[in-house]
């Protein structure tokens, strides 16, 4: 028998707390309608119903008694029914609830317990056991008022413990032959305390969820409201509230703190005092129809700081709803852009300084997404490579405007800009669809956003024409004048080219008399003939030599850049100024280093640099006594990649006043000079790379020396 009570029971709890737990969605607790709902449906119902089956089976089979098993079914499931009611919420109120308000409650709780606890027990004492069975049933609900006071302060937890003890008494009372349910059949008083309390039960308990949870919704509402008080004074941005008439109802404290101003004079449409008189309408319109439309806004007025002074401020506002998800107003923030509106009026300002000065300068701008390839380009941009102002661009038309031949040097710049993040400045030439060719300057640097991304490269072109024309123009004159001075050079070295004329010819001369006399006297030794004749081609060779180099020095034509041997053209050159030399009682002089990489030069220019400089010393050392007077040519490689060449005189040297301006055109320390020759000599070694310098030697005299890379070719 203990062991088919104890099956059936099982299969009771476990129907019950299966059912409540998956409809639940966890373990039950007596705080919501819903919760309280599950339980009665599963545990005090279906749990009950299902398992008085079972427990009528048992008897029937096992032949306990002589009931029916109808009969057996009623009175096991009223029975089990009010023992899952009574039992359960006091077993898990007390587990949830019960202990802790045992350790955190006031005294005046515990004081306000007991008072109920003994009042109750006295009231249903008196019902339940002195009253006999033929007692008015009103009198059954004495104990009313106090179940119900259990309920209302205590909650689920009172109310399941009051129960649970009235439910105690009253069967206690009946088991004893006392009270309003004793003096009729067992079964028939078992049933009507059975009855009796499941109807106090239900609606007692259902009461004390509804209070315990209107409570708790409350204490949340209450705790939200603090939170959010709390949080919105924490804020650092001025924060509000409106009710469904429109009218403010909050206010957070840096609001309250930026205009100075109490929460009762901000309430309603207070707020509005501090906004600027020439926005207040705007701001009010703007207010008003996203409120009506339940929409969300955002603007901008100015309000009144604590000291006096109007602010920006950017206004955000939404609309705010309840739980039920009825409309409860708005609310918005505010936030001071002021210093953020001054720096964007300040960057409009520049951006249009730039766009002028771009104007005024002729510059095209244009940024490039290197991603896509998409270009943007401005009007001038768009006007210089003559592109219409509506389609979209790309790199590969931008390309295609570039002549065929730079196309790969922009390409490049472009790509390498990219990849090192660095800037880039390129010349290079277009070809228009009108069919001019233009020169353009252009300058671009790539920019990256934050961890390398959004990268996009922006830059500027210009027409550059006009001073490339003008470049080219320069280089012609410079050609002609320098073409000028090799004749003038020539002229003065005329003493040195009829020395070197003299030698040859003279023994042209001598060797054909010689020949002559020989055919005279009819002694004709053809050998010696011979020899005569290859001492004439000799020397008529050497005069050919000599004439060639006063013709490639005298004539026009373009560079012509070679490896060359910079001792070489020293040797040259000292040879041809060595008459010269001897004329003015100089002592010519070289010191070269040998084994001398060989440079990238035009040998006539180089020539003429030498000449000039040379001439230059013999001018200079007219003052200087005959011994003194000596000129070093010599050469030298430096450290760095360069060939170092100077020419050195013994004179008066250089003032210093004037030093600085030696290499100036047509500025001249001599009496007859044009000021031309030294600049000259700088604008060509300039142009092959290198520098030239002058300065007073040690010991007296002038250095010029000049330095030229060494040749990387092979």
């Amino acid at each position: 028998m203990i062991l088919c009570w104890f099956i059936s029971n099982s299969c009771e709890a476990l129907i019950g707390a299966g059912l409540t737990r998956y409809l639940v969605g966890g373990p039950i607790r007596f705080t919501t309608l819903r919760n309280v709902g599950v339980f009665c449906l599963c545990v005090v119902v279906i749990g009950p119903c299902l398992s008085s089956f079972l427990d009528a089976a048992f008897v029937v089979w096992n032949n306990w008694g002589e009931d029916t098993y109808r009969e057996l079914i009623r009175i096991r499931l009223f029975s089990n029914a009010l023992a899952a009611l009574i039992v359960v919420p006091m077993v898990v109120t007390w587990a949830t609830s019960g202990i802790q308000f045992l350790r955190t409650g006031r005294l005046s709780r515990y004081l306000e317990a007991c008072a109920l606890f003994v009042g109750l027990l006295l009231v249903s004492y008196a019902v339940l056991y002195k009253f006999g069975s033929g007692t008015d049933s009103a009198l059954l609900f004495l104990p009313l008022p106090f179940l119900l006071w259990a309920a209302v302060r205590f909650g689920s937890l009172g109310a399941s413990t009051a129960i649970s003890a009235v439910s105690f008494l009253a069967i206690w009372s009946a088991a004893h032959g006392h009270g309003p349910f004793s003096g009729g059949p067992p079964e028939q008083d078992a049933l009507s305390i059975q009855i009796f309390l499941i109807v106090l039960a239900i609606p007692l308990l259902f009461l004390a969820t509804v209070i315990e949870e209107r409570r708790t919704g409350d204490t949340v509402l209450i705790e939200s409201e603090s939170r959010f008080r709390v949080v919105a004074d924490a804020a650092p941005v001025l924060i509000w509230m409106a009710g469904v008439d429109k009218l403010c109802t909050f206010f957070n404290k840096p609001w309250l703190e930026f205009t100075g101003r109490t929460i009762q004079q901000e309430m309603g449409n207070g707020w509005a005092e501090g906004v600027h008189p020439d926005d207040l309408q705007k701001c009010l319109e703007v207010y008003t129809q996203a409120f009506d439309a339940r929409q969300p806004f955002v603007m901008q007025y100015r309000l009144r700081r604590n000291d006096g002074e109007y602010r920006w401020v950017s206004d955000q506002g939404v609309a705010r709803h309840s739980a039920q998800g009825g409309f409860a107003g708005y609310i918005g923030s505010c936030v001071d852009v002021t210093e953020l509106m001054r720096k964007e009026e300040a960057l409009r300002e520049f951006e249009e300084r730039v766009i002028l000065a771009a104007q005024a300068a002729h510059l095209g701008v244009w940024e490039m997404d290197p991603d896509t390839n998409e270009v943007w380009m401005s009007d001038s941009a768009r006007t210089l490579f003559q592109f219409d102002s509506e389609p979209r661009l790309d790199h590969a038309a931008l390309q295609d405007r570039v002549h065929p031949e730079d196309r790969a040097l922009r390409d490049s710049a472009i790509k390498r800009a990219i990849e090192t993040e660095r800037e880039y400045e390129i010349e290079y030439r277009i070809l228009l669809p009108d069919g001019n060719l233009r020169w353009i300057g252009g300058r671009g640097r790539c920019l990256t956003g934050e961890n390398g991304k959004g990268a996009r490269l922006i830059g500027v072109s210009i027409d550059i024409t006009p001073r490339k024309l003008a470049e080219a123009e320069a280089l012609q004159h410079r050609e002609e004048l320098g073409h000028l001075s090799r004749v003038a050079v020539m002229g003065e070295l005329t003493a040195s080219v009829a020395h070197e004329l003299n030698q040859p010819l003279s023994g042209i001369i001598s060797n054909a008399s010689a020949g002559q006399r020989f055919i005279d006297r009819g002694d004709v030794d053809l050998r010696e003939l011979r020899e005569l004749l290859g001492d004439i081609i000799a020397d008529g060779r050497r005069a050919g030599d000599v004439l060639r180099g006063i013709r490639s020095m005298v004539k026009k034509g373009v560079t012509n850049r070679q490896r060359v041997n910079l001792n070489d053209l020293v040797v040259n050159v000292a040879r041809m100024v060595s008459p010269n030399a001897m004329l003015q009682s100089c002592q010519l002089e070289t010191l070269l280093e040998s084994n001398l990489p060989a440079i990238e030069a035009d040998p006539i220019q180089l020539q003429q640099v030498l000449l000039n400089l040379v001439i230059n010393a013999f001018d200079a050392m007219h003052n200087t006594s005959a011994p003194h007077r000596k000129v070093v040519i010599a050469t030298e490689q430096n450290g760095d990649g360069t060939i170092r060449a100077s020419v050195r005189d013994h004179g008066i040297g250089i003032p210093e006043e004037v030093r600085e301006r030696v290499f100036e055109q047509f500025f001249t320390t001599k009496a007859k000079g044009l000021g031309m020759g030294l600049a000259i000599v700088r604008s060509i070694v300039e142009s092959h790379g290198g520098i030239i310098e002058a300065e007073n030697a040690e010991g007296g005299g002038a250095r010029f020396h000049f330095t030229l890379p060494i040749s990387t070719a092979a």
